[in-house]
This record gives structure tokens, C-alpha cells and sequence, in this order.
């Protein structure tokens, strides 16, 4: 028995939940390793905006330092775009930082 909201729609974990369930094995494997990509994504993200605003730099001063729209750097920060290490190393000259790269340390999930 599904719960409904207020305007009789599942909520988001059941509808996720319903969605899975008809995956097959590769298709489920597939899913969590794009779900990981895109969590590694949002945490570079998270990271260049909390570094950003450590600094005392706008969205918009930053994509003028770094000639791009303010626009790609939201994307960037959101996490909704690849970031190529040329990117990282702009975005680092920009804000007067160091570009450091971990590999094979593991985050904590951003959320289930």
C-alpha cells in the first residue's frame, strides 16, 4: 500500500523504490554507479562553492576572473556538469588556491 500526498501522488522514495524494482541486476548496477558519479559531482561542487565563498567571492566575480558565464560556474557548482582538471585548474588560479586531487580516499554518501 502506497502512502499518497496531499495531491495524491506517491512520495519520492516510494516512486524511487517502484522504479527500482523492475531493474534488472546490470540495470541496477548501471544506475548506482551513475548515482555515485553525480554525488562525486555535487561534492566538487559543494567544494569550489564553499572554497569560493571562503574567499569572499561571488559567482560573478569569479566567471569574469575565469572568463566563462556565470552561468557554466553555477552548473559547476550544482554539480550538473563534468569538470575537465583544466577547469579545476582555472577555477584554483581564480581564487588564489592550490589545486589538490584525491583519489581513493571515501566520502560518506551524500544521501540514500
Amino acid at each position: 500500500m502506497t502512502k499518497e500526498t496531499k495531491t495524491g501522488h506517491r512520495s519520492w522514495s516510494e516512486t524511487k523504490t517502484a522504479r527500482r524494482a523492475h531493474l534488472t541486476d546490470t540495470e541496477r548496477a548501471e544506475s548506482e554507479t551513475r548515482a555515485a558519479r553525480l554525488a562525486g559531482a555535487l561534492r566538487l561542487g559543494i567544494a569550489i562553492r564553499d572554497t569560493r565563498e571562503t574567499v569572499g567571492v561571488t559567482q560573478t566575480e569569479l566567471a569574469a576572473r575565469m572568463h566563462v558565464a556565470q552561468s557554466a560556474l553555477s552548473r559547476i557548482e550544482s554539480g550538473r556538469t563534468n569538470v575537465t582538471i583544466e577547469m579545476l585548474a582555472r577555477i584554483a588560479e581564480a581564487l588564489g588556491t592550490p589545486l589538490s586531487v584525491r583519489i581513493g580516499q571515501e566520502e560518506a554518501p551524500l544521501a540514500s
